[in-house]
């Protein structure tokens, strides 16, 4: 009888700690099948000059998110104040840009 306790508490323990070789060991069809997750793809470059004239204006700045405008700045060594406001961080590109 203790060997039946014992073996039970090691198949507990080993189907805890290995689901997915239990699953594929006794064939258990009625659980999920094994799926791939694709990559997602990397996040676009952040392009604040659209027009690519050379320059980039307060008006093309207004059309990128915060996070994108702070991610422009820490990719061109700009220095700006994270917490301000979407404006100031726009004024503060700008000015760095002239």
């Amino acid at each position: 009888m203790e060997y039946v306790i014992a073996i039970a508490v090691i198949l507990v323990v080993g189907y805890l700690a290995f689901p997915q070789k239990f699953q594929d060991f006794f064939g258990s069809s009625s659980s999920s099948s094994s799926t791939t997750t694709t990559p997602s793809p990397a996040p676009a470059p952040v392009v604040a000059d659209t027009n690519n004239n050379g320059i980039t204006s307060k008006a093309e700045l207004k059309s990128l998110t915060k996070v994108q405008l702070v991610d422009f700045a820490d990719k061109n060594s700009l220095k700006i104040k994270k917490s301000g406001t979407k404006a100031q961080v726009i004024n503060e590109i700008h000015s760095q840009l002239k």
